[in-house]
């Protein structure tokens, strides 16, 4: 029934959107965006597609045209909750029967997440329509170049499309901002024209009222704020797509602590509101939007290419889903710094540092841990770089290879090259610490000796 109602959707964005027909230059040029949506509604009828605006041309038709035929084999097929059967990200089981006061599951579990959104279609269908409105242009647009030009024409115009793309992310709120940031460090994906442009989205997230975020911590700690922070910063330090960081100086009688000792400087992580609700009815959309651009891959640019897009997709969704639930984040957390340390490699000129954790002060919602100075890899020296390039070398062989538990979001902004005396005037406890284990890989035994029988072949020239 669902999938009815994302068909039905086309026809009723198509209305919503087209408007009429105006004379002047603004109005041609909405029309312009507006016309992959007409005709779309066109196509569900026995007429021939036709585009009605000026400055459209043929790639543009037959990209309508091949949205419109994928989007209808998908529909026929039905549209599920991405499935997580095989993926390597590392969730506690018990995690998958707790579940929030909405009846979201805190960590991703497919059968739960899609029981609960078969009992809401209209929320689905709404969220639907909003993707359509502000996506439409340019899937149209993408689907047409491929068609007529194949990857040679999406180069040329990586820039442009780029652009647009993080314009439509930006509206559409954080699920999509988060596959732009993930896309902004991919070499391997996009071009680099395209990934400066949504790298835009790594620091330009708008961050919430602190007024919501303080009432987070409240609610899910059990006390007012001050009773439990001596001072906290009244804006974000930082904000990311699906939280932000406050600085804050911890009570030592919360810790247990004698009253005569220093506070704790913390860093104090609060999820965005409603972030779960929404990030679960997109990853239904996403879905979709992925069996579609999967038809594209297979018909139109490379038939004989065997990547599963909607199996990279489904792994995505899993690992970020369960970066939501910062309970999850705080064990692997724990579960790394231990590993560390029992190597002898927490902290040292050649280890690397994680961050303490507060247990006592951390929820699904709120992540309490050890505030430490630094700065990104991308803002250090080339000098300062190379020294640290071998030691995240080190850091990172060992995870693959000896703790078959990986941090799975190795970006500049989670590998931070530490300030020599920190800001409580305490030397640094390493030159490199690794920051935000909300996404961690596990990997069987027979992973590990895949990855060791591969690298030992590797020609060394």
């Amino acid at each position: 029934h669902y999938s009815l109602l994302c068909d039905a959707m086309l026809t009723r964005t198509a209305r919503a959107t087209a408007g009429k027909r105006a004379h002047g230059a603004q109005r041609r040029a909405r029309r312009r965006h507006a016309a992959p949506l007409r005709a779309v509604e066109e196509k569900t009828s026995d007429s021939p597609l036709r585009l009605d605006a000026p400055g459209i041309g043929s790639p543009l038709n037959v990209g309508v045209d091949a949205i419109v035929e994928l989007s209808s084999a998908v529909r026929q097929k039905g549209v599920e909750a991405p499935d997580e059967d095989g993926s390597k990200v590392a969730i506690k089981s018990e995690r998958k029967t707790v579940f929030d006061e909405d009846g979201l599951p805190m960590s991703y579990d497919r059968e739960s997440i899609q029981k609960y959104w078969n009992q809401r279609p209209g929320e689905l269908q709404s969220r639907w329509t909003t993707f359509l409105r502000s996506s439409v242009p340019f899937l149209t647009r993408v689907a047409g170049m491929l068609v007529t030009g194949g990857g040679d024409e999406l180069k040329r115009n990586s820039g442009s499309l780029a652009k647009q793309a993080r314009e439509s992310m930006e509206e559409l709120g954080p699920t999509y901002i988060k596959v732009g940031q993930m896309l902004s460090v991919r070499p391997d994906v996009l071009p680099a024209e395209a990934m400066d442009e949504l790298a835009k989205l790594q620091d330009g997230v708008p961050q919430f009222d602190s007024s919501v975020a303080f009432a987070t911590i409240e609610s899910e700690l059990g006390a007012p704020v001050n009773e439990i922070f001596e001072e906290i910063s009244p804006e974000p330090i930082a904000a990311a797509s699906l939280a932000q960081v406050y600085k804050a100086r911890v009570r030592p009688s919360v810790l247990g602590r004698g009253d005569d000792e220093e506070p704790v400087t913390v860093a104090v992580k609060v999820q965005r509101p409603s972030v779960k609700a929404l990030a679960s009815k997109d990853l239904y959309v996403l879905r979709r939007a992925s069996e579609i651009y999967q038809g594209l891959m297979d018909r139109y640019i490379a038939p004989n290419q065997r990547t599963d897009y909607v199996a990279l997709f489904n792994e995505w969704a899993v690992g970020f889903y369960t970066e939501l639930d910062f309970l999850n984040e705080m064990d692997n957390q724990l579960r790394m710094r231990g590993l560390f340390e029992e190597r002898g490699m927490l902290g040292g000129e050649n280890g690397v540092y994680i961050p303490k954790v507060y247990e006592s002060l951390c929820s699904s919602r709120v992540l309490v841990t050890e505030f430490v100075d630094g700065k990104k890899l991308s803002q250090c020296e080339p000098a300062e770089i190379k020294v640290l390039t071998k030691v995240g070398q080190e850091v990172f062989l060992t995870q693959l290879l000896d703790f078959a538990f990986v941090h799975g979001d190795p970006h500049p902004g989670n590998l931070l090259a530490l300030d020599p005396i920190q800001s409580d005037g305490r030397p640094a406890p390493a030159r490199l610490a690794l920051l935000d284990f909300g996404l961690m890989t596990e990997l069987t035994e027979e992973d590990t000796d895949t990855i060791v029988n591969a690298i030992v072949h590797t020609n060394p020239e």
